[in-house]
């Protein structure tokens, strides 16, 4: 049976580096302004695919940086100032998470910033794994390492474990609470852009990706 708590929306937050020090290892391919608007390309792509989605009403962007919080307002997010003060991602999605509180949403969704081919149906997949109360879903990275999306339903149900090894932490958590997790493989929550080879993989799996149209 469908319930109000079933029908009620998820918060989706979106954790995002400061411009000046995020996608350094693509220093050696892009110049500091062409990573700059790589991050923010990237942005509005996560962007699309959470407000195409029939799981998320709010979407929230968290990030010291105000070039990022002004362009996530400008494509309709709630934008949060970092609040970790040199305490890491994990504290500044405590951050974002406190802030969503406050909208009682039935879930919370942390999705990467730097997925160039997730879509709404990635977004909406990920919310029909999570229906039930007490679920966690996670979507690793295309390693099994990292944890390129993470849904939790109430969104008080985990600590965040973002970081190294994020996929097993996370995992092991909810393990550890005697919790149902369910696990999202998909082509657009799998790759993330990070290195030089993510880029040349990235654009072979879709034709309408290049790096170089991605100017602000």
């Amino acid at each position: 049976m469908t319930t109000d708590q079933d029908r009620r929306p998820a918060v989706a937050v979106i954790p995002v580096k400061d411009l000046g020090t995020a996608k350094s290892r693509l220093a050696d391919r892009l110049s500091s302004t062409e990573r700059a608007d790589l991050v923010l390309g990237l942005l509005d792509r996560v962007l699309a695919a959470v407000s195409g989605s029939t799981l998320v009403d709010r979407w929230v962007v968290v990030s010291p940086d105000p070039v990022v919080r002004a362009r996530a307002v400008a494509r309709g997010a709630v934008a949060i100032e970092d609040g970790r003060e040199g305490n890491g991602q994990n504290a500044a999605l405590e951050h974002a998470r406190s802030v969503a509180r406050r909208w009682r949403p039935a879930a919370l969704l942390v999705l990467s910033g730097d997925l160039p081919l997730v879509t709404a149906k990635d977004v909406d997949e990920i919310g029909r794994l999570g229906i039930a109360e007490g679920s966690v879903v996670l979507a690793p990275d295309r390693h099994g390492i990292g944890t390129n999306a993470l849904c939790l339903r109430p969104p008080d149900l985990l600590p965040f474990r973002f970081g190294a090894d994020s996929f097993r932490l996370h995992a092991a958590e909810a393990a550890a609470r005697g919790l149902r997790v369910s696990v999202y493989r998909g082509l657009g929550t799998a790759y993330d852009l990070d290195r030089p080879d993510d880029v040349d993989l990235i654009e072979s799996l879709d034709a309408t990706f290049r790096i170089a149209d991605l100017h602000v």
